[in-house]
């Protein structure tokens, strides 16, 4: 619920807790501070007996090397004590850092504090610390060696952080990632409620995955299970929310709203059933973390302008329609940088969309700079447009938008898509050249998808854009298709070797030819170099380039064959 709407469900019988979805910034404490104990006030106001926040709600997630500074740890301890001190009379289930007393092991744990009364009454910490995808905590964390119920207020509590509660689940296919159970612990002590305090981010499908699987761990429990997510994006990383509570017989008690803050109420006791949030379209569920992820990103480094070059094609025009949704129209401004070899089409449609948009525009052509480099190169005296006379202009085009953001404080948005990146079909220090990129994530055909989503209801983004055979505009009569196959075609060989990680002749088999196969799998290997200096994508997927992908640059590539 947008604005951190209240949304109450039948509050009736003697133990109510509030769900504090909150959108904590990365190693700001006091400003955490600040939002938990206005969302505690809040579920104070509403009667909660509970109220229960994110995984290292104190820190934000992920605070990374953060946690190797003494005084951000001390900071987060205080900041607990003076939560503590308040003293209120809901109790608070906060997620922060503590430090490993034992002179082994790591010198910290992912923690839960239970404060009521004035004190904390009770420390549980994470026992399944994830070290694939994104997720490095064994690097900081010791793991805890046990994880026993609490009584509180008349109810057996299991607090458990995040991964803790999925050791039963397959998140590998055909295999379990952990050989202990910390749930297991809880269900010997008869805990009744389940409390999972979590930072789990975005990617497709996700929010409705975690219902599925906790809905039945529920039922085996036969335990209320209230599961709580932050929202909000840190660097590339988008926390949806969708936090809820479960009933022990599976149904959903609460639901909070999809990337938004919000505080939602259940009764444990007494849960009534929510009428389930109609199911999302995949492709609204990115356009709305794409929009939270560039907002996210501006906002909390202090940023409000946004700029990109705006060429006529697919990928900046909808680069340009997140950002307007993200940051403000008033706010975002489109730079047109014709070459001799734009079309005039492609200036028309520019402006028409930028006029769609209410987007600000500037136009600098860069023939003359391009024709400078090239009498400085000794270049360009053939017929021929050479690659590198035709990444001369795409870095012409960095270096201007570059210098716009230094001068004008905003930060350039690249435009590049996933099927591009992977093969290499962009220009280091050219159209690569910028602070984030939203839509590095999708193939082309999602992006597509994405354009047609956004229109609709009505055309912000003309169909003619839509309808045009992607072009560089590079040289003379240049289109995509020219250097690659069609992009139906190659986002689905993508697809299948980097999110099913399918071999070579696993994909041929699926009535690719081999030679083709193979010739796109070997540019996407020999590109490495390039994606390890892109700026972070905005990750919607399971398999996002990124620091979720553990590649070597130098290596053999006879596995591709």
């Amino acid at each position: 619920m947008p604005g951190g709407g209240f949304t109450a469900f039948a509050i009736i019988g003697s133990m109510k807790i509030a769900i504090a979805q909150i959108n904590p910034r990365v190693g700001d404490i006091d400003g955490n501070l600040e939002l938990i104990e206005a969302f505690a006030r809040r579920a104070q106001a509403a009667g909660a007996d509970l109220a229960v926040f994110p995984e290292l709600a104190l820190t934000g997630y992920p605070p990374l090397d953060l946690l190797e500074r003494k005084n951000f740890i001390d900071a987060n301890l205080a900041a607990l004590g003076k939560l503590a001190a308040l003293k209120l009379k809901t109790a608070l289930a906060v997620g922060y850092v503590d430090r490993n007393p034992a002179r082994k092991g790591k010198p910290l744990h992912n923690a839960i504090a239970l404060i009521d009364g004035g004190r904390v009454t009770a420390r549980r910490f994470k026992s399944l610390l994830p070290t694939y995808d994104i997720f490095d905590e064994a690097r900081y964390f010791e793991p805890a060696a046990e994880n026993l119920p609490v009584e509180f207020r008349g109810e057996t509590l299991g607090l458990t952080v995040c991964e803790d509660i999925w050791a039963g689940t397959s998140l590998l296919p055909h295999r379990l990632l952990y050989r202990n159970d910390p749930v297991k612990t809880l269900r010997a002590g008869k805990a009744s409620v389940i409390i999972n305090i979590s930072a789990s981010p975005f990617y497709r499908g996700k929010s409705a995955l975690r219902r599925s699987i906790l809905s039945a761990l529920a039922r085996r429990l036969g335990a209320n299970i209230v599961y709580v997510n932050q929202a909000g994006a840190n660097d590339e990383l988008i926390f949806d929310g969708n936090s809820f509570a479960l009933a022990p017989n599976g149904r959903l008690s609460a639901l909070a709203g999809s990337f938004s803050e919000d505080l939602v109420m259940v009764d444990t006791r007494a849960p009534a059933p929510a009428r389930p949030r109609a199911a999302q379209n995949v492709t609204a569920e990115i356009c709305e973390a794409l929009t939270l992820g560039i907002k996210d990103y501006f906002a909390k480094q202090g940023f409000s302008k946004a700029l990109l070059g705006l060429s006529g094609g697919i990928d900046s025009a909808v680069v340009a329609a997140l950002a307007a949704r993200a940051l403000g129209p008033a706010n975002v401004t489109g730079v047109l940088m014709p070459s001799e070899y734009t079309a005039r089409r492609s200036i028309d449609e520019a402006l028409d969309l930028a006029g769609r948009l209410g987007i600000n525009t500037k136009t600098i052509p860069i023939k003359g700079i391009y024709r400078s480099f090239l009498k400085e190169l000794g270049a360009g005296g053939g017929k021929e447009i050479t690659l590198s006379m035709q990444n001369l202009q795409a870095r012409a085009r960095g270096t201007l938008l570059m210098a716009l953001s230094n001068a004008n404080g905003a930060l350039n948005l690249t435009t590049g898509n996933k099927s591009e990146i992977a093969v290499g079909y962009c220009t280091l220090y050219g159209d690569t050249a910028g602070a984030l990129a939203p839509i590095a994530d999708l193939f082309k055909t999602e992006v597509y998808r994405l354009a047609d989503y956004l229109n609709r209801d009505g055309e912000l983004i003309p169909r003619a854009i839509i309808k045009r055979p992607p072009t560089a505009e590079l040289k003379p009569g240049q289109k995509d298709q020219d250097d690659l196959p069609p992009y139906k075609t190659l986002d689905e060989i993508l697809r299948l070797y980097l999110e099913e990680n399918r071999t070579p002749a696993e994909i041929a088999a699926r009535g690719f030819k081999p030679a083709l196969v193979r010739s796109i799998l070997r540019r996407l290997e020999l590109n490495e170099y390039k994606r390890k200096q892109l700026p972070i994508a905005l990750k919607v997927t399971e398999k996002s380039f990124g620091y979720g992908r553990k590649m070597p640059i130098v290596k053999a590539l006879g596995f591709t064959d």
